[in-house]
C-alpha cells in the first residue's frame, strides 16, 4: 500500500481543481505537516498520479516536503482521474493554459504563501515550460528535465527523418493508459462516469500513431505545437542527458530563455538522474536549492558560488563553464580523403561508393521514452563495417569535443527514391575500439538526385556532445543511409557516391578546444542520499533484446518491461509491455513495428479490469486494436486504422 510517510509530511489526495471551462482536475497535495503557508510546486502530467507517475515521483515529493515545499500533482485534462477530453498530445498552447490555471489556483489556497514553481520531467517538463510562456502572475521559477519545445523536431522526425521504435511504442503505451480506469475511485462513483466517457471518446477518434502518420511533414499541425522559448523569462533550471533524445532541445533552451538560468547536462538516458546507473546525481536536492534561491522570501543563496553551466564530459568527468558550448570552442576542420580525414582537402577529386544497408544503427542504441535504462550505444565496429567510414590520423594532443558537429557532404544518387543520410562521429582508440560520440540525420527527398551542375551538397548537423578525446585516439566519421531502429528504413536501400577533393571538398567540422585554450573547470556534484526510493513498484523486469534471424535474414530489436504496482489506494496494477521493430536488410520496405500491451487492474472495491492493446505499424500505416473487460464482461473492443470510423464492436455504455 506504499511506504509509510516520513515524519513531517502530510498527504491530501483527490483535491478537485476547477478550470475556467468547467473541467474538474484531480490532484494530490504533499506538504509539510507542521508549517503554515509555504511555496508550492506544481506538476501537470498525462501519466496518472494514482499509479504510474505517482509511483515514480513518490520519493521526490517526500524529499521536497521535508525541505519545506508543498507539491501539487495534477492529472492532465482527460487523463487519470481528471475529467474532460485529453485531445491531441503535445498541444502545448492548451496544456500550458491549463497548467497556468493550476498554478494560479494553487497560489490562492491557504496552504500557499503566494510563491509557486512549476517542474517536471519529459512531458511534465514541457508543461512547465508551456505554463511559463503564459506568464501566470504567481509563477516564480521552473525546473524542466528532459523536455522539448518542438516535439516534431525531437521525437516525430529527428533531423527530418521519421522516427520508429520510441515514437510508436509511446503511442501504444498512451492508448493503453487511456483505456484504464482511475485506480483510486471516489466514493460518489464519479470515476465510473469519467472512465465511460473516456472510453467513448477514445473509440470515436484516431490513435496517436494514426494522427501522426497523417502529418508526415512539418505542416501547420506540428507548427502549432512549437513553443516560443524566448517568451520564458522566469528563472529556469534545465537538466538534460547526453544519451537522451532531447539533449539538443535542452541546450538550445538554455540559450533561448531570457531570465536567470542554469543548465545541467549529465551522461544520462531518459532516466531520473538519481536512478541512473551511470553518474547518479541528486537532482531533487539541487532542485530544492534552486527553489530556495527563487521562491523563498527573502531568497536563500546557493550553498556555494557556481557557474551557470554544469556538464559531464565523457573521459574527463564533471566540468563547469560560463556558457554552452564553452566560449573557447572553435571548429576543427577535417576533410574526407579516400577513407581518411585530413586537415586539408585533397587536390585531386575522388569519391567513395556506398550501398545502403537497412540494418545499420543497431549498435547505436535506441531511445526509450519509458526510462528503463536500456538502449545505450554499444561498440560501433559492427555499424562502422556497414557504413562508409573516414578516419583521421592519431591526434597529437587531447581535445574536448563540445557542441554540435557538422558535415558537408557532396553526393550523387539515383533520383526517384527517398532516402535518409545518417552521419555518426566516433572516437577510435589505439586498440581499435569505436565509441559513439554523436549522430545526425538528414532526409533525401525522392525528387533529389544528381543536379545538372553537379552533386548535391548536404549539410548534416549532428547532436550536441561533450566528449574528451585523448592524444593518440582518432576521430571517425561514418556515413550510412539507415539508423535502425531509431528511424524508419527507407523503402529501398539507396546507392550513393560521396565526392571529396577538387571542387567538391566534403568536410567534417568538429567544435573542439585543446588543453591550452580551455576555461572550463573541474566540478563536483552531489550524490543521491543512500536511502531506498519509496515508489509503489513492488517488482519489475525490463526487457531489451537484439536478435538476428539468419534464416530469414531479419534483424529485430525488442524492449519493454513487466511491472507490478501497489499504490496507496489499495489497487493492484500489473503491466506487461513489449515493443518490437523488425527489418530485413534486403527488403527494407517491409520494416514493421509491433506493440503488445496487457494491463490488469484490481480496484480497491474488488472490480477487475483487463486492458489489451496490440498494434502493428509500417512507415505509412498503423492498425491498433484495444479490448477492455470489467469483471470478465467486454466493455470496449475497437480497432483504429487510418480509415477510422464508427466500429460496431464498440458496446453502447
Amino acid at each position: 500500500m506504499g511506504a509509510p510517510l516520513p515524519p513531517g509530511v502530510r498527504v491530501d489526495r483527490d483535491l478537485v481543481i476547477p478550470l475556467a471551462d468547467g473541467t474538474r482536475l484531480a490532484a494530490d497535495l504533499y506538504r509539510p505537516a507542521a508549517a503554515g503557508p509555504v511555496p508550492v510546486l506544481v506538476s501537470y502530467y498525462p501519466y496518472r498520479k494514482d499509479d504510474i507517475i505517482g509511483s515514480l515521483f513518490e520519493g521526490t515529493r517526500l524529499r521536497l516536503g521535508q525541505r519545506g515545499y508543498a507539491t501539487v500533482f495534477a492529472d492532465m485534462t482527460g487523463t487519470g482521474a481528471s475529467e474532460g477530453d485529453y485531445g491531441e498530445s503535445f498541444d502545448l498552447a492548451r496544456e500550458g493554459r491549463d497548467a497556468a490555471e493550476v498554478i494560479e489556483w494553487a497560489a490562492g489556497q491557504d496552504w500557499c504563501d503566494g510563491n509557486v514553481g512549476a517542474w517536471g520531467v519529459s512531458y511534465g517538463g514541457m508543461t512547465a515550460l508551456a505554463a511559463a510562456a503564459r506568464h501566470p502572475a504567481h509563477l516564480r521559477a521552473i525546473v524542466a528535465v528532459y523536455a522539448t519545445t518542438d516535439i516534431y523536431r525531437d521525437t516525430i522526425a529527428p533531423g527530418g527523418c521519421p522516427a520508429m521504435l520510441g515514437r510508436y511504442a509511446w503511442a501504444a503505451h498512451m492508448m493503453a493508459l487511456g483505456l484504464c480506469p482511475p485506480t483510486r475511485p471516489d466514493p460518489d462513483g464519479r470515476w465510473r462516469q469519467t472512465w465511460t466517457r473516456r472510453l467513448r471518446r477514445l473509440a470515436g477518434g484516431p490513435s496517436h500513431a494514426v494522427t501522426w502518420q497523417a502529418h508526415p511533414g512539418r505542416d501547420a499541425y506540428w507548427q502549432d505545437r512549437v513553443l516560443d522559448a524566448t517568451a520564458i523569462d522566469v528563472p529556469a533550471m534545465l537538466i538534460g542527458g547526453w544519451a537522451d533524445m532531447f539533449k539538443d532541445a535542452m541546450t538550445s533552451l538554455h540559450g533561448a530563455v531570457t531570465g536567470p538560468k542554469r543548465l545541467v547536462m549529465g551522461p544520462w538516458m531518459h532516466v531520473l538522474p538519481h536512478l541512473s546507473d551511470v553518474e547518479p546525481y541528486d537532482w531533487a536536492g539541487e532542485m530544492a536549492d534552486w527553489w530556495d534561491e527563487h521562491l523563498r522570501r527573502p531568497p536563500s543563496p546557493p550553498p556555494a558560488p557556481r557557474e551557470p553551466v554544469l556538464f559531464f564530459a565523457r573521459g574527463q568527468g564533471w566540468r563547469s563553464a560560463r556558457q554552452w558550448p564553452p566560449e573557447e570552442v572553435s571548429p576543427l576542420r577535417l576533410f574526407l580523403a579516400g577513407d581518411g580525414l585530413d586537415p586539408a582537402p585533397p587536390d585531386a577529386p575522388g569519391h567513395r561508393d556506398y550501398a545502403g544497408d537497412a540494418a545499420v544503427g543497431v549498435a547505436s542504441g535506441m531511445w526509450d521514452p519509458f526510462g528503463t535504462g536500456n538502449g545505450w550505444p554499444e561498440e560501433q565496429s559492427g555499424d562502422d563495417a556497414r557504413s562508409a567510414t573516414f578516419t583521421s590520423e592519431p591526434l597529437p594532443a587531447p581535445l574536448l569535443v563540445a557542441g554540435r558537429p557538422e558535415a558537408d557532404l557532396f553526393l550523387t544518387r539515383e533520383p526517384g527514391q527517398d532516402a535518409h543520410l545518417v552521419a555518426r562521429l566516433a572516437m577510435v582508440g589505439p586498440e581499435g575500439r569505436s565509441t559513439l560520440i554523436t549522430t545526425g540525420w538528414h532526409p533525401l527527398p525522392a525528387g533529389g538526385g544528381t543536379a545538372p551542375d553537379g552533386p548535391e551538397r548536404i549539410t548534416i548537423t549532428l547532436g550536441t556532445a561533450a566528449f574528451a578525446v585523448p592524444a593518440g585516439a582518432r576521430l571517425r566519421l561514418a556515413v550510412a543511409c539507415a539508423d535502425f531502429p531509431r528511424i524508419w528504413p527507407s523503402a529501398a536501400n539507396p546507392a550513393i557516391r560521396l565526392r571529396c577533393g577538387g571542387s567538391h571538398p566534403s568536410e567534417l567540422r568538429v567544435p573542439a578546444c585543446g588543453r591550452d585554450r580551455r576555461r572550463d573547470a573541474p566540478a563536483s556534484v552531489p550524490a543521491p542520499p543512500a536511502i531506498p526510493d519509496p515508489g509503489w513498484v513492488t517488482d519489475g523486469e525490463p526487457l531489451y533484446l537484439i536478435s538476428h534471424d539468419k534464416a530469414a535474414d531479419e534483424v529485430a530489436v525488442t524492449f519493454g518491461a513487466r511491472t507490478h504496482l501497489r499504490p496507496p489506494s489499495g489497487a493492484d496494477m500489473r503491466l506487461d509491455e513489449r515493443f518490437t521493430a523488425r527489418v530485413r536488410p534486403g527488403r527494407p520496405a517491409g520494416a514493421a513495428l509491433t506493440a503488445e500491451i496487457g494491463i490488469g487492474v484490481r480496484l480497491p472495491a474488488g472490480e477487475r479490469v483487463e486492458v489489451v492493446v496490440r498494434s502493428t505499424s509500417s512507415r505509412t500505416e498503423t492498425a491498433v486494436e484495444g479490448r477492455v473487460t470489467l469483471d470478465g464482461t467486454c466493455v470496449l473492443h475497437h480497432r483504429w486504422t487510418g480509415q477510422d470510423g464508427p466500429d460496431p464492436k464498440t458496446p453502447d455504455h
